[in-house]
Protein backbone atom coordinates (compact mmCIF):
# COMPACT_ATOMS: atom_id res chain seq x y z
CA UNK A 1 0.00 0.00 0.00
CA UNK A 2 3.13 2.44 0.71
CA UNK A 3 4.12 1.97 -3.12
CA UNK A 4 0.56 2.52 -4.15
CA UNK A 5 0.10 5.85 -1.98
CA UNK A 6 3.76 6.99 -3.38
CA UNK A 7 2.54 6.50 -6.84
CA UNK A 8 -0.73 8.58 -5.57
CA UNK A 9 1.75 11.14 -4.54
CA UNK A 10 2.95 11.49 -8.08
CA UNK A 11 0.01 11.49 -9.77
CA UNK A 12 -1.23 14.33 -7.70
CA UNK A 13 2.05 16.10 -8.59
CA UNK A 14 1.91 15.77 -11.31
CA UNK A 15 -1.72 17.28 -11.93
CA UNK A 16 -0.04 20.37 -9.98
CA UNK A 17 -3.01 20.00 -7.19
CA UNK A 18 -4.12 18.43 -4.23
CA UNK A 19 -7.56 18.20 -4.70
CA UNK A 20 -8.07 14.08 -5.06
CA UNK A 21 -10.23 13.72 -2.14
CA UNK A 22 -11.18 10.35 -3.51
CA UNK A 23 -7.21 9.26 -3.22
CA UNK A 24 -6.17 10.03 0.26
CA UNK A 25 -5.82 7.90 3.60
CA UNK A 26 -9.37 7.94 4.57
CA UNK A 27 -10.21 6.86 0.79
CA UNK A 28 -12.51 3.51 0.59
CA UNK A 29 -10.45 0.15 0.08
CA UNK A 30 -11.76 -0.38 -3.43
CA UNK A 31 -10.77 3.08 -4.24
CA UNK A 32 -6.66 2.29 -3.44
CA UNK A 33 -7.09 -1.10 -5.59
CA UNK A 34 -8.36 0.54 -8.46
CA UNK A 35 -5.91 3.24 -8.17
CA UNK A 36 -3.26 0.31 -8.07
CA UNK A 37 -4.91 -1.23 -10.75
CA UNK A 38 -4.46 1.79 -13.20
CA UNK A 39 -0.65 2.64 -12.19
CA UNK A 40 0.26 -1.17 -12.23
CA UNK A 41 -1.52 -2.01 -15.03
CA UNK A 42 0.51 -2.23 -18.62
CA UNK A 43 3.46 0.70 -19.10
CA UNK A 44 1.08 2.06 -22.10
CA UNK A 45 -1.95 2.66 -20.19
CA UNK A 46 0.33 4.40 -17.20
CA UNK A 47 2.62 6.23 -20.01
CA UNK A 48 -0.64 7.83 -21.77
CA UNK A 49 -2.10 8.91 -18.68
CA UNK A 50 1.11 10.74 -17.64
CA UNK A 51 1.20 12.46 -20.83
CA UNK A 52 -2.82 13.48 -20.68
CA UNK A 53 -1.99 14.84 -17.11
CA UNK A 54 1.23 16.82 -17.77
CA UNK A 55 0.21 17.85 -21.04
CA UNK A 56 -3.22 19.52 -20.52
CA UNK A 57 -5.73 20.36 -17.79
CA UNK A 58 -8.26 20.11 -20.62
CA UNK A 59 -8.61 16.36 -20.17
CA UNK A 60 -10.89 14.70 -17.89
CA UNK A 61 -9.79 11.80 -15.83
CA UNK A 62 -12.38 10.07 -13.27
CA UNK A 63 -12.40 7.03 -11.73
CA UNK A 64 -15.20 5.06 -11.34
CA UNK A 65 -16.24 1.49 -9.32
CA UNK A 66 -17.93 -1.10 -10.88
CA UNK A 67 -21.50 0.44 -10.14
CA UNK A 68 -20.32 4.04 -11.23
CA UNK A 69 -19.20 5.18 -7.91
CA UNK A 70 -16.77 8.18 -8.54
CA UNK A 71 -13.54 7.82 -6.80
CA UNK A 72 -11.00 9.87 -8.23
CA UNK A 73 -11.67 13.46 -9.69
CA UNK A 74 -8.73 14.74 -11.83
CA UNK A 75 -8.07 18.84 -12.32
CA UNK A 76 -8.90 18.89 -15.76
CA UNK A 77 -12.55 17.41 -14.11
CA UNK A 78 -12.82 19.83 -11.76
CA UNK A 79 -12.58 22.01 -14.75
CA UNK A 80 -14.48 21.11 -16.97
CA UNK A 81 -17.66 20.20 -14.86
CA UNK A 82 -17.34 22.68 -12.43
CA UNK A 83 -17.93 20.31 -9.42
CA UNK A 84 -14.88 20.58 -6.47
CA UNK A 85 -13.93 16.83 -6.04
CA UNK A 86 -15.42 16.79 -2.18
CA UNK A 87 -18.95 17.17 -4.05
CA UNK A 88 -18.70 14.77 -6.40
CA UNK A 89 -16.32 11.69 -4.89
CA UNK A 90 -18.87 8.94 -3.69
CA UNK A 91 -22.13 9.81 -5.79
CA UNK A 92 -22.81 7.99 -8.68
CA UNK A 93 -21.97 9.34 -12.26
CA UNK A 94 -25.32 9.30 -13.03
CA UNK A 95 -26.24 12.10 -10.94
CA UNK A 96 -22.88 14.07 -11.82
CA UNK A 97 -22.62 13.30 -15.64
CA UNK A 98 -24.96 12.39 -17.68
CA UNK A 99 -28.36 14.53 -18.76
CA UNK A 100 -32.03 13.45 -17.50
CA UNK A 101 -32.40 12.60 -20.79
CA UNK A 102 -29.72 9.79 -20.83
CA UNK A 103 -29.85 9.01 -17.35
CA UNK A 104 -34.06 7.72 -18.17
CA UNK A 105 -32.64 6.09 -21.24
CA UNK A 106 -30.37 3.54 -19.22
CA UNK A 107 -27.08 4.77 -20.92
CA UNK A 108 -25.36 4.75 -17.97
CA UNK A 109 -25.63 0.94 -17.23
CA UNK A 110 -25.59 0.55 -21.07
CA UNK A 111 -22.08 2.18 -20.97
CA UNK A 112 -20.68 0.79 -18.23
CA UNK A 113 -22.02 -3.05 -19.41
CA UNK A 114 -20.17 -2.65 -22.40
CA UNK A 115 -16.92 -1.57 -21.20
CA UNK A 116 -17.09 -4.30 -18.60
CA UNK A 117 -18.17 -7.14 -21.95
CA UNK A 118 -15.78 -5.18 -24.45
CA UNK A 119 -13.00 -3.79 -22.74
CA UNK A 120 -13.97 -0.21 -23.22
CA UNK A 121 -16.34 1.86 -24.65
CA UNK A 122 -15.69 5.19 -27.00
CA UNK A 123 -18.14 7.78 -28.42
CA UNK A 124 -19.45 11.36 -28.43
CA UNK A 125 -21.95 11.75 -25.81
CA UNK A 126 -23.85 14.64 -24.12
CA UNK A 127 -22.70 15.84 -20.60
CA UNK A 128 -24.13 17.80 -18.34
CA UNK A 129 -21.72 20.90 -16.16
CA UNK A 130 -22.68 21.60 -12.59
CA UNK A 131 -24.31 24.80 -14.13
CA UNK A 132 -26.60 22.59 -15.48
CA UNK A 133 -25.20 23.96 -19.33
CA UNK A 134 -25.42 20.80 -21.61
CA UNK A 135 -22.13 20.09 -23.77
CA UNK A 136 -20.55 17.06 -26.23
CA UNK A 137 -17.67 15.43 -24.88
CA UNK A 138 -15.91 12.84 -26.47
CA UNK A 139 -15.72 9.79 -24.73
CA UNK A 140 -13.55 7.04 -23.63
CA UNK A 141 -14.20 4.27 -20.84
CA UNK A 142 -12.14 1.12 -19.82
CA UNK A 143 -12.97 -1.14 -17.25
CA UNK A 144 -9.73 -1.92 -14.61
CA UNK A 145 -8.95 -5.52 -12.84
CA UNK A 146 -6.49 -6.56 -10.00
CA UNK A 147 -3.79 -8.84 -10.51
CA UNK A 148 -5.99 -12.04 -10.77
CA UNK A 149 -7.73 -10.43 -13.29
CA UNK A 150 -10.95 -9.52 -11.16
CA UNK A 151 -12.81 -5.86 -12.62
CA UNK A 152 -12.01 -3.97 -10.23
CA UNK A 153 -13.72 -0.56 -11.50
CA UNK A 154 -13.51 1.75 -14.71
CA UNK A 155 -11.05 4.41 -15.53
CA UNK A 156 -13.62 7.41 -17.40
CA UNK A 157 -11.27 10.53 -19.69
CA UNK A 158 -12.99 12.71 -21.19
CA UNK A 159 -12.65 15.82 -23.61
CA UNK A 160 -15.35 18.48 -24.45
CA UNK A 161 -15.93 18.95 -28.25
CA UNK A 162 -18.09 21.06 -28.67
CA UNK A 163 -16.10 24.08 -30.55
CA UNK A 164 -14.60 21.23 -32.49
CA UNK A 165 -18.64 20.38 -33.31
CA UNK A 166 -19.52 23.60 -33.53
CA UNK A 167 -16.84 24.07 -36.22
CA UNK A 168 -17.73 21.21 -37.77
CA UNK A 169 -21.02 21.97 -38.76
CA UNK A 170 -19.95 25.76 -39.59
CA UNK A 171 -17.59 24.30 -42.19
CA UNK A 172 -20.48 21.81 -43.32
CA UNK A 173 -22.80 25.05 -43.68
CA UNK A 174 -20.13 26.94 -46.00
CA UNK A 175 -19.42 23.28 -47.66
CA UNK A 176 -23.37 22.85 -48.89
CA UNK A 177 -23.77 26.43 -49.33
CA UNK A 178 -21.01 26.32 -52.26
CA UNK A 179 -22.62 25.82 -55.39
CA UNK A 180 -19.34 24.00 -56.75
CA UNK A 181 -18.61 20.55 -56.16
CA UNK A 182 -16.92 19.79 -52.82
CA UNK A 183 -15.41 16.81 -52.12
CA UNK A 184 -12.83 15.01 -49.80
CA UNK A 185 -11.02 11.86 -51.30
CA UNK A 186 -8.77 9.51 -49.31
CA UNK A 187 -5.49 8.76 -49.74
CA UNK A 188 -6.33 5.50 -52.20
CA UNK A 189 -8.70 7.94 -54.12
CA UNK A 190 -11.75 6.84 -52.51
CA UNK A 191 -13.98 9.40 -51.96
CA UNK A 192 -14.68 10.24 -47.81
CA UNK A 193 -17.39 12.97 -48.38
CA UNK A 194 -19.03 15.22 -51.16
CA UNK A 195 -21.67 18.08 -51.06
CA UNK A 196 -25.08 18.29 -52.21
CA UNK A 197 -23.55 20.07 -55.37
CA UNK A 198 -21.70 16.77 -56.31
CA UNK A 199 -24.71 14.85 -56.24
CA UNK A 200 -26.63 17.14 -58.14
CA UNK A 201 -23.77 17.24 -60.95
CA UNK A 202 -22.90 13.45 -60.82
CA UNK A 203 -26.76 12.44 -60.18
CA UNK A 204 -25.62 9.88 -57.24
CA UNK A 205 -26.73 10.13 -53.54
CA UNK A 206 -24.19 11.22 -50.85
CA UNK A 207 -24.55 7.85 -48.94
CA UNK A 208 -23.90 6.01 -52.36
CA UNK A 209 -20.59 8.23 -53.39
CA UNK A 210 -18.66 7.41 -50.20
CA UNK A 211 -16.44 4.76 -50.98
CA UNK A 212 -16.27 4.98 -54.06
CA UNK A 213 -13.56 5.90 -56.50
CA UNK A 214 -13.57 9.57 -57.43
CA UNK A 215 -12.28 8.98 -60.90
CA UNK A 216 -14.96 6.68 -62.22
CA UNK A 217 -17.12 10.05 -62.07
CA UNK A 218 -15.15 11.48 -65.21
CA UNK A 219 -15.23 11.18 -68.96
CA UNK A 220 -11.07 10.39 -68.36
CA UNK A 221 -10.65 8.17 -65.64
CA UNK A 222 -7.11 7.97 -66.33
CA UNK A 223 -6.55 12.06 -67.04
CA UNK A 224 -8.41 12.26 -63.02
CA UNK A 225 -6.22 9.83 -61.46
CA UNK A 226 -3.21 11.12 -62.81
CA UNK A 227 -4.35 15.03 -61.69
CA UNK A 228 -4.78 12.81 -58.19
CA UNK A 229 -1.42 11.63 -58.19
CA UNK A 230 -0.10 15.32 -58.98
CA UNK A 231 -1.51 16.55 -56.02
CA UNK A 232 -0.46 14.17 -54.01
CA UNK A 233 2.91 14.33 -54.76
CA UNK A 234 2.92 18.44 -55.24
CA UNK A 235 0.89 19.07 -52.48
CA UNK A 236 -1.72 21.11 -54.59
CA UNK A 237 -2.96 21.70 -58.46
CA UNK A 238 -5.19 24.46 -59.94
CA UNK A 239 -7.36 24.66 -62.78
CA UNK A 240 -7.12 21.22 -63.74
CA UNK A 241 -9.74 20.89 -66.49
CA UNK A 242 -11.92 17.80 -66.33
CA UNK A 243 -15.16 16.49 -67.65
CA UNK A 244 -17.92 15.34 -64.94
CA UNK A 245 -20.09 12.49 -66.47
CA UNK A 246 -23.55 12.34 -64.72
CA UNK A 247 -24.98 9.26 -65.07
CA UNK A 248 -27.65 10.14 -66.93
CA UNK A 249 -25.53 11.36 -69.41
CA UNK A 250 -25.04 14.82 -69.44
CA UNK A 251 -21.74 16.09 -69.25
CA UNK A 252 -19.99 19.34 -67.14
CA UNK A 253 -16.63 20.82 -68.01
CA UNK A 254 -15.08 21.63 -65.12
CA UNK A 255 -11.87 23.15 -63.73
CA UNK A 256 -10.27 21.40 -60.62
CA UNK A 257 -8.25 22.72 -57.54
CA UNK A 258 -7.36 20.34 -55.39
CA UNK A 259 -4.85 20.08 -52.14
CA UNK A 260 -4.12 17.93 -49.39
CA UNK A 261 -4.72 18.08 -45.91
CA UNK A 262 -2.69 16.73 -43.23
CA UNK A 263 -2.90 15.87 -39.45
CA UNK A 264 -0.64 17.80 -36.38
CA UNK A 265 2.03 15.18 -37.59
CA UNK A 266 2.04 16.49 -41.19
CA UNK A 267 0.74 12.85 -42.28
CA UNK A 268 -1.39 13.53 -45.17
CA UNK A 269 -5.04 12.61 -44.80
CA UNK A 270 -6.81 13.15 -47.76
CA UNK A 271 -6.93 15.72 -50.75
CA UNK A 272 -9.77 18.49 -50.41
CA UNK A 273 -10.96 19.03 -53.96
CA UNK A 274 -13.14 21.92 -55.41
CA UNK A 275 -14.82 21.89 -59.16
CA UNK A 276 -15.58 25.39 -60.87
CA UNK A 277 -18.68 24.91 -63.71
CA UNK A 278 -17.16 26.20 -66.85
CA UNK A 279 -19.70 24.82 -68.99
CA UNK A 280 -21.55 28.26 -69.67
CA UNK A 281 -17.96 29.95 -70.65
CA UNK A 282 -17.16 27.60 -72.75
CA UNK A 283 -19.95 27.59 -74.70
CA UNK A 284 -19.75 31.76 -74.89
CA UNK A 285 -15.97 30.92 -75.93
CA UNK A 286 -17.18 28.73 -78.61
CA UNK A 287 -19.16 31.52 -79.17
CA UNK A 288 -17.16 34.46 -79.37
CA UNK A 289 -14.71 32.32 -81.58
CA UNK A 290 -17.43 31.65 -83.95
CA UNK A 291 -18.33 35.82 -83.92
CA UNK A 292 -15.07 36.48 -84.44
CA UNK A 293 -14.09 34.12 -87.26
CA UNK A 294 -17.43 35.59 -88.94
CA UNK A 295 -16.42 39.37 -87.92
CA UNK A 296 -12.62 38.38 -89.68
CA UNK A 297 -14.41 36.86 -92.62
CA UNK A 298 -16.40 39.91 -92.76
CA UNK A 299 -13.43 42.44 -92.42
CA UNK A 300 -11.48 40.58 -94.89
CA UNK A 301 -14.15 40.41 -97.59
CA UNK A 302 -15.30 44.22 -96.60
CA UNK A 303 -11.13 45.54 -96.79
CA UNK A 304 -10.70 43.63 -99.83
CA UNK A 305 -13.89 45.84 -101.22
CA UNK A 306 -12.01 48.73 -99.76
CA UNK A 307 -8.77 48.53 -101.47
CA UNK A 308 -10.44 47.39 -104.47
CA UNK A 309 -12.45 50.70 -104.37
CA UNK A 310 -9.53 52.79 -103.70
CA UNK A 311 -7.25 51.26 -106.61
CA UNK A 312 -9.94 52.36 -108.35
CA UNK A 313 -10.39 55.71 -107.13
CA UNK A 314 -6.56 56.13 -106.84
CA UNK A 315 -6.57 55.38 -110.95
CA UNK A 316 -9.35 57.34 -111.48
CA UNK A 317 -8.11 60.17 -109.73
CA UNK A 318 -4.40 59.73 -111.58
CA UNK A 319 -6.43 59.51 -114.98
CA UNK A 320 -8.88 62.58 -114.56
CA UNK A 321 -6.00 64.74 -113.18
CA UNK A 322 -3.46 63.25 -115.97
CA UNK A 323 -6.50 64.37 -118.47
CA UNK A 324 -7.20 67.45 -116.83
CA UNK A 325 -3.61 68.99 -117.51
CA UNK A 326 -3.54 69.02 -120.77
CA UNK A 327 -7.18 71.25 -121.76
CA UNK A 328 -5.34 73.67 -118.01
CA UNK A 329 -1.95 74.28 -120.09
CA UNK A 330 -4.06 75.06 -123.57
CA UNK A 331 -6.47 77.75 -121.45
CA UNK A 332 -3.35 79.25 -119.77
CA UNK A 333 -1.63 79.04 -122.87
CA UNK A 334 -3.67 80.83 -125.20
CA UNK A 335 -5.00 83.60 -122.19
CA UNK A 336 -1.08 84.49 -121.70
CA UNK A 337 -1.44 84.83 -125.84
CA UNK A 338 -4.31 86.85 -126.10
CA UNK A 339 -2.30 89.33 -123.56
CA UNK A 340 0.53 89.62 -125.50
CA UNK A 341 -0.50 90.09 -128.87
CA UNK A 342 -3.52 91.98 -128.36
CA UNK A 343 -3.16 93.52 -125.29
CA UNK A 344 -3.25 96.50 -126.42
CA UNK A 345 -6.45 96.12 -128.08
CA UNK A 346 -8.12 94.98 -125.19
CA UNK A 347 -10.78 96.92 -122.57
CA UNK A 348 -9.50 97.38 -119.24
CA UNK A 349 -11.94 94.51 -117.79
CA UNK A 350 -11.07 92.14 -121.06
CA UNK A 351 -7.83 92.10 -119.50
CA UNK A 352 -8.97 91.84 -115.77
CA UNK A 353 -10.87 88.67 -116.82
CA UNK A 354 -8.38 87.48 -118.53
CA UNK A 355 -5.93 87.54 -115.70
CA UNK A 356 -8.86 86.23 -113.22
CA UNK A 357 -8.61 83.59 -116.02
CA UNK A 358 -5.00 82.73 -116.17
CA UNK A 359 -4.93 82.71 -111.78
CA UNK A 360 -7.91 80.47 -111.65
CA UNK A 361 -6.41 77.86 -114.44
CA UNK A 362 -2.98 78.07 -112.12
CA UNK A 363 -4.72 77.24 -109.04
CA UNK A 364 -6.44 74.84 -110.83
CA UNK A 365 -2.93 73.43 -111.82
CA UNK A 366 -1.60 73.28 -108.34
CA UNK A 367 -4.81 71.02 -107.51
CA UNK A 368 -4.42 68.57 -110.31
CA UNK A 369 -0.70 68.60 -109.08
CA UNK A 370 -1.49 67.27 -105.45
CA UNK A 371 -4.09 65.46 -106.35
CA UNK A 372 -1.64 63.61 -108.30
CA UNK A 373 0.59 63.59 -106.05
CA UNK A 374 -2.22 62.10 -103.33
CA UNK A 375 -2.89 59.36 -105.85
CA UNK A 376 1.17 58.42 -105.93
CA UNK A 377 0.79 58.11 -102.27
CA UNK A 378 -1.50 55.46 -102.50
CA UNK A 379 -0.18 53.74 -105.78
CA UNK A 380 3.45 53.47 -105.48
CA UNK A 381 5.60 50.17 -103.20
CA UNK A 382 6.71 51.78 -99.83
CA UNK A 383 10.70 51.50 -99.87
CA UNK A 384 11.35 50.98 -96.22
CA UNK A 385 14.94 51.29 -94.42
CA UNK A 386 15.90 52.92 -91.43
CA UNK A 387 15.52 56.41 -91.27
CA UNK A 388 17.50 59.12 -89.22
CA UNK A 389 14.35 61.68 -88.35
CA UNK A 390 17.03 64.05 -88.25
CA UNK A 391 18.35 63.91 -91.38
CA UNK A 392 14.77 64.29 -93.05
CA UNK A 393 13.71 67.30 -91.03
CA UNK A 394 16.59 69.03 -91.30
CA UNK A 395 16.34 68.64 -95.20
CA UNK A 396 12.71 69.36 -95.11
CA UNK A 397 13.43 72.68 -93.43
CA UNK A 398 16.56 73.27 -95.36
CA UNK A 399 13.86 73.06 -98.78
CA UNK A 400 11.61 75.40 -97.33
CA UNK A 401 13.96 78.41 -97.45
CA UNK A 402 12.10 79.95 -99.94
CA UNK A 403 9.23 80.54 -97.83
CA UNK A 404 11.49 81.55 -94.69
CA UNK A 405 13.17 84.30 -96.20
CA UNK A 406 12.64 87.81 -94.65
CA UNK A 407 11.09 86.18 -91.42
CA UNK A 408 11.93 86.23 -87.96
CA UNK A 409 11.59 82.03 -87.33
CA UNK A 410 12.86 80.20 -84.09
CA UNK A 411 13.32 76.76 -85.07
CA UNK A 412 13.44 74.41 -82.11
CA UNK A 413 14.08 70.80 -83.58
CA UNK A 414 14.36 68.01 -80.65
CA UNK A 415 16.41 64.80 -80.91
CA UNK A 416 14.49 62.20 -83.48
CA UNK A 417 14.97 58.78 -83.33
CA UNK A 418 15.51 56.48 -86.04
CA UNK A 419 12.53 55.09 -87.55
CA UNK A 420 11.39 51.97 -90.54
CA UNK A 421 10.21 53.75 -92.88
CA UNK A 422 10.10 55.26 -96.88
CA UNK A 423 12.01 58.48 -96.72
CA UNK A 424 10.76 60.73 -99.42
CA UNK A 425 7.02 60.08 -98.47
CA UNK A 426 8.27 60.60 -94.61
CA UNK A 427 10.22 64.02 -96.06
CA UNK A 428 6.80 65.33 -97.22
CA UNK A 429 4.80 64.21 -94.70
CA UNK A 430 7.14 66.81 -92.54
CA UNK A 431 7.92 69.39 -95.57
CA UNK A 432 3.52 69.92 -95.44
CA UNK A 433 3.31 69.88 -91.59
CA UNK A 434 6.14 72.53 -91.42
CA UNK A 435 4.70 74.47 -94.77
CA UNK A 436 1.83 74.52 -92.97
CA UNK A 437 3.40 75.56 -89.67
CA UNK A 438 5.05 78.56 -91.84
CA UNK A 439 2.03 79.40 -93.62
CA UNK A 440 -0.50 80.19 -90.40
CA UNK A 441 2.38 81.76 -88.43
CA UNK A 442 2.85 84.33 -90.92
CA UNK A 443 0.64 86.87 -88.83
CA UNK A 444 3.02 86.65 -86.09
CA UNK A 445 5.70 88.84 -85.47
CA UNK A 446 8.11 86.10 -84.32
CA UNK A 447 7.02 82.42 -85.48
CA UNK A 448 8.23 79.48 -82.90
CA UNK A 449 7.97 76.15 -84.60
CA UNK A 450 9.14 72.90 -82.86
CA UNK A 451 9.58 69.87 -83.61
CA UNK A 452 10.14 66.68 -81.29
CA UNK A 453 8.81 63.53 -79.63
CA UNK A 454 6.91 63.29 -76.42
CA UNK A 455 4.57 60.97 -75.15
CA UNK A 456 0.40 61.91 -75.62
CA UNK A 457 -1.50 60.00 -73.32
CA UNK A 458 0.94 57.62 -72.48
CA UNK A 459 2.15 57.03 -76.06
CA UNK A 460 5.11 58.09 -77.84
CA UNK A 461 4.28 60.55 -80.75
CA UNK A 462 6.50 62.80 -82.67
CA UNK A 463 4.83 65.98 -83.15
CA UNK A 464 5.24 69.04 -84.98
CA UNK A 465 4.05 72.48 -82.44
CA UNK A 466 3.31 76.14 -83.98
CA UNK A 467 2.61 79.23 -82.45
CA UNK A 468 0.15 80.49 -85.59
CA UNK A 469 -4.01 81.13 -85.69
CA UNK A 470 -5.36 77.77 -84.54
CA UNK A 471 -8.69 77.08 -84.72
CA UNK A 472 -11.32 75.44 -82.95
CA UNK A 473 -11.15 71.49 -82.13
CA UNK A 474 -14.84 71.26 -83.28
CA UNK A 475 -13.46 71.45 -87.00
CA UNK A 476 -11.09 69.50 -86.32
CA UNK A 477 -12.13 66.30 -87.99
CA UNK A 478 -12.59 68.06 -91.62
CA UNK A 479 -8.66 68.72 -91.23
CA UNK A 480 -7.47 65.76 -93.02
CA UNK A 481 -10.45 65.20 -95.37
CA UNK A 482 -9.38 66.27 -99.57
CA UNK A 483 -9.79 70.06 -100.59
CA UNK A 484 -11.17 70.55 -96.80
CA UNK A 485 -10.47 73.71 -95.34
CA UNK A 486 -11.25 75.58 -92.28
CA UNK A 487 -13.03 79.07 -92.17
CA UNK A 488 -10.20 80.31 -90.71
CA UNK A 489 -7.91 79.48 -93.39
CA UNK A 490 -9.49 80.99 -96.28
CA UNK A 491 -7.18 83.66 -95.92
CA UNK A 492 -4.06 81.64 -97.03
CA UNK A 493 -3.43 80.07 -99.92
CA UNK A 494 -3.27 76.20 -100.12
CA UNK A 495 -5.32 73.72 -101.82
CA UNK A 496 -6.88 71.57 -99.11
CA UNK A 497 -4.50 68.62 -100.14
CA UNK A 498 -1.49 68.67 -97.79
CA UNK A 499 -2.99 67.28 -94.98
CA UNK A 500 -4.99 64.65 -96.40
CA UNK A 501 -1.50 63.27 -97.72
CA UNK A 502 0.22 63.51 -94.38
CA UNK A 503 -2.91 61.21 -92.93
CA UNK A 504 -2.42 58.72 -96.02
CA UNK A 505 1.25 58.57 -95.42
CA UNK A 506 1.24 57.76 -91.92
CA UNK A 507 -1.70 55.63 -92.30
CA UNK A 508 0.30 53.51 -94.52
CA UNK A 509 3.12 53.37 -92.28
CA UNK A 510 0.74 51.71 -89.61
CA UNK A 511 0.55 54.98 -87.70
CA UNK A 512 -2.26 57.66 -87.26
CA UNK A 513 -2.39 61.61 -87.18
CA UNK A 514 -3.97 63.60 -84.81
CA UNK A 515 -4.63 67.46 -83.35
CA UNK A 516 -4.83 69.63 -81.02
CA UNK A 517 -5.26 73.45 -81.15
CA UNK A 518 -7.22 76.48 -79.82
CA UNK A 519 -8.01 79.97 -81.71
CA UNK A 520 -5.35 82.05 -81.76
CA UNK A 521 -3.20 79.77 -79.75
CA UNK A 522 -1.26 78.05 -82.49
CA UNK A 523 -1.79 74.16 -83.33
CA UNK A 524 0.41 70.66 -82.37
CA UNK A 525 0.30 67.94 -84.73
CA UNK A 526 1.11 64.29 -83.90
CA UNK A 527 1.66 61.54 -85.49
CA UNK A 528 3.06 57.63 -84.67
CA UNK A 529 4.32 55.48 -87.19
CA UNK A 530 4.98 51.34 -86.47
CA UNK A 531 7.68 50.40 -84.08
CA UNK A 532 7.85 54.26 -82.18
CA UNK A 533 6.41 52.95 -78.95
CA UNK A 534 8.66 49.68 -78.92
CA UNK A 535 12.06 52.18 -79.44
CA UNK A 536 10.59 54.32 -77.21
CA UNK A 537 10.27 51.61 -74.55
CA UNK A 538 13.95 50.76 -75.42
CA UNK A 539 15.04 54.21 -75.48
CA UNK A 540 13.99 54.52 -71.42
CA UNK A 541 15.27 51.07 -70.50
CA UNK A 542 18.72 52.69 -71.81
Amino acid sequence: MADIEKKRLSLQKAQGTDRSAAVDAEAPEKAQILYSAILDGPQEVVQFISKTLESSTEYSIICLDLKGTILLWNEGARRLYGYEPEEVVGRSDSSILYTPEDVKAGKPHQIREAALRDGKWEGTINRRRKNGEIFTARAVITHRHDADGNPVGFLLISKDISDVIQMSQYARSLIEASLDPLVTISPDGKITDANEATVKVIGVARSKLIGTDFSDYFTEPEKAREHYQRVLAEGKVTDYPLTIQHVEGPLTDVLYNASVYKDAGSNVLGVFAAARDITNRKRAEQALRTLNETLEYHVRERTAELVAANKELEAFTFSVSQSLRLPLRHIDGFSKLLVEDFGVDLSEDARRYLTCIRDGTRRMGQLVDDLLRLARVGRRELNVQLVRLDDVVAEAVSNLKAETAGRAIDWKIGRLPYVECDAALMKQVFKNLLSNALKYTRPRMRAIIEVGMRTNKGKPAIFVRDNGVGFSMKDADRLFGVFQRLRQSENFEGTGVGLASVQRIIRRHGGRVWVEAEVDQGATFYFTVWGLEAIHEEKRAA
